[in-house]
C-alpha cells in the first residue's frame, strides 16, 4: 500500500505521475526561504526517463531506463556517474552509492504502521515521507517539532523536488531525489 498512490488514471490501466502526487494548493506550503529546487522534467509519461536540472537550469542528474532493459532504472550525475540503481523484478530493489546498500525498496520507503507515512533509514537517521499542505514532505522522524526538509509536487509537464539547504549540508539531496523517483515511478514500491 502506498497513501500517496492513485496511479491508475479513470478508464486506464497504464501508470501515470498524474494524480500520483498531490498539487501545491496551499499558500501555507510557500517554498522554504532556503530551499533549492530541482526539476525532473522531459519525460513523457513517467519519470523513469528524464533529466533532472538543479536551480541554475544545469542538467544535474539523468534519469534512465533502457528500453531493452525496462526492469532496470540508473540515476546518473551530471558527469554521467551511476549514484543509484533500482531493479524493478520481481521485486523492487535499490541501491544507492555510499548510502543504501542493495535492499528491497520496501525495507528502505517503509511504510509506517499507521499507513500515513513512509520512512526512509539513511545513515542511521530515520525521515519520514508525509502528505503536508499539497505536497508529499520529508522531515526528521526524532525531531520533537518536525521541520520540512524536502518536498515533492507534481505541476502540468514535471516534478518538482525543493531540498533546504540543510538537508543538502546532511548530504540528504541524493536520498531524497531517489525517493521522489520510487514515489512517482508509477511501479508499486511494496
Amino acid at each position: 500500500m502506498n497513501p500517496y498512490n492513485q496511479w491508475q488514471q479513470q478508464g486506464s490501466g497504464t501508470p501515470s505521475i498524474f494524480g500520483a502526487l498531490p498539487s501545491p494548493t496551499s499558500s501555507s506550503a510557500s517554498t522554504p526561504h532556503d530551499a533549492a529546487t530541482f526539476t525532473l522534467t522531459n519525460f513523457k509519461t513517467t519519470v523513469l526517463n528524464s533529466t533532472v536540472y538543479d536551480p541554475s537550469r544545469r542538467e544535474a542528474y539523468r534519469i534512465v531506463t533502457e528500453a531493452s532493459s525496462p526492469a532496470c532504472t540508473v540515476v546518473q550525475n551530471s558527469q554521467g556517474r551511476n549514484i543509484a540503481m533500482i531493479k524493478w523484478q520481481p521485486h523492487a530493489v535499490v541501491e544507492v552509492r555510499g548510502i543504501a546498500a542493495e535492499q528491497r525498496v520496501r525495507d528502505w520507503l517503509k511504510l509506517a504502521s499507521d499507513q500515513n507515512r513512509r520512512i526512509m533509514d539513511i545513515r542511521g537517521v530515520q525521515y519520514a515521507w508525509a502528505p503536508m499542505d499539497g505536497f508529499i514532505c520529508m522531515y526528521k522522524v526524532s525531531s520533537s517539532a518536525p521541520r520540512v526538509l524536502a518536498r515533492v509536487a507534481r505541476m502540468p509537464n514535471s516534478v518538482v523536488l525543493d531540498v533546504t539547504q540543510d538537508a543538502i549540508q546532511q548530504g540528504l539531496l541524493e536520498s531524497a531525489l531517489i525517493a521522489t523517483v520510487l514515489m512517482t515511478s508509477g511501479h508499486s514500491i511494496d
